[in-house]
């Protein structure tokens, strides 16, 4: 998909893009190739720049994802995991002290089939470098909510160049709602434990936790683990859709 996108070239929309397809420029190879025959003489032009260094970028391997990904638009991240699939998938819960962390109590990473959990009072410090090293950050709803709070946080937070929201990402495709709900309609499961809990339960969890309660503290991390885990199978039903929605098929949900 990468390689096909030219939807970070001077002037290229969606609907041009496609008309960029429709001429029969099928990547970036072609469009120096043939694109002085085929295109405007304007789009190539002012394209032909753009599309070289994408080229060079993309050579560089790891060295050239942060100029790719400020090339393309945060909303067209997507694209680029093709490329570089390194990624980690995070869910914080709050409800703590507003004084302590701002409120924070557990953050969840997930990535390469393993699972992180930095809580609150025990090892909250080392979320500030648990994204280190990854291509990219996959969340729901964290342009709004998980990233804005750990910037407040942590000063020395350490982001991937790659950033994913897959709710963002679903309601341009039409599927709104929470995660759960979302997850619900897309046949991904949880636990029977933690089937039916949100956020405001592990609002309540920790306060328990906090008040003495046993048990409260390990149902806490099973939902946030919940959470995160459940990003990876949500982000390839996301891309799947992406993809279909872009080359014009029916989407399948």
């Amino acid at each position: 998909m990468l390689r096909r996108s030219f939807i970070h070239l001077p002037g290229v929309g969606r609907k041009r893009e496609q008309a960029i397809w429709q001429a029969g420029i099928r990547d970036w190879e072609d469009f120096l190739a043939r694109g002085e025959q085929c295109l405007p003489p304007a789009l190539f032009r002012m394209g032909r720049p753009v599309v070289r260094r994408s080229l060079a970028a993309l050579g560089r391997g790891e060295a050239g994802l942060a100029e790719l990904a400020e090339m393309f638009p945060t909303a067209e991240h997507w694209r680029l995991v093709t490329h570089y699939s390194r990624l980690a998938f995070l869910d914080i819960e709050t409800g703590g002290d507003p004084h302590q962390w701002g409120g924070i109590t557990v953050v969840g990473v997930y990535a390469g089939g393993e699972l992180r959990q930095y809580l609150a009072g025990r090892d909250l410090h080392q979320a500030a470098h648990a994204l280190a090293g990854y291509h990219g950050v996959v969340t729901f709803g964290g342009a709004s909510f998980d990233l804005p709070v750990l910037r407040r946080v942590f000063g020395n937070l350490v982001l991937p160049p790659l950033h994913l929201d897959l709710y963002r990402l679903l309601r341009r495709l039409g599927l709104r709602g929470g995660l759960k709900r979302i997850e619900r309609r897309l046949g991904i499961s949880r636990p029977p434990e933690v089937e039916g809990l949100n956020g405001w339960d592990a609002v309540r969890l920790w306060r328990e936790y906090m008040a003495g309660r046993r048990g409260a503290l390990e149902l806490l991390l099973r939902y946030n683990a919940c959470d995160a885990r459940n990003l990876e199978p949500l982000l390839a039903h996301t891309l799947q859709a992406l993809t279909a929605h872009l080359m014009g098929r029916p989407l399948s949900w």
